[in-house]
């Protein structure tokens, strides 16, 4: 067994790197030990930084694809955002709640490319408020 570390996308509010796909591609080329080593991407993250995945989820991912390449993603933190995309920002939002909206982080929750993998919540609530945004997600995976 051995640990993998995931770099987060990041949402490009100006204190970090790693808010495109290009600039993660830059640091993951810079590893010694790349098999130990994968990307989550944050939905919020990814909306503030620019990446309008209501209406461009599959071009997106492509994108992800092309420059990151799929099999290095591990996780996703699923999460609304309070901004409109591209505002740099970084302020997560109940799912659903947001900017992102329950129908967009619900094409994620059930996009083919991201089957398998842990979605984690990473939402402003209560225990109350996971349990119900546990049940949304089931619901949508559901579905399919």
């Amino acid at each position: 067994m051995h640990t993998t570390v995931l770099f987060e996308t990041m949402s490009g509010k100006g204190s970090e790197i790693g808010s495109t796909f290009e600039e993660l591609r830059e640091i993951l080329d810079r590893i010694t030990m790349p098999e130990q080593v994968g990307v989550c991407l944050d939905t919020c993250h990814i909306w503030d930084a620019g990446y309008n995945i209501q209406e461009r989820l599959d071009d997106i991912l492509d994108h992800f694809d092309r420059v990151i390449g799929l099999p290095r993603l591990k996780a996703v933190h699923l999460n609304d955002s309070m901004n409109p995309c591209g505002t740099k920002k970084d302020r997560h939002q109940k799912l659903g709640l947001g900017c992102i909206g329950g129908d967009a982080l619900k094409s994620v929750v059930r996009h083919p490319a991201l089957k398998g993998l842990p979605f984690i919540l990473e939402t402003p609530n209560d225990d109350a408020g996971y349990e119900e945004e546990i049940r949304t997600v089931r619901g949508w995976s559901d579905e399919i």
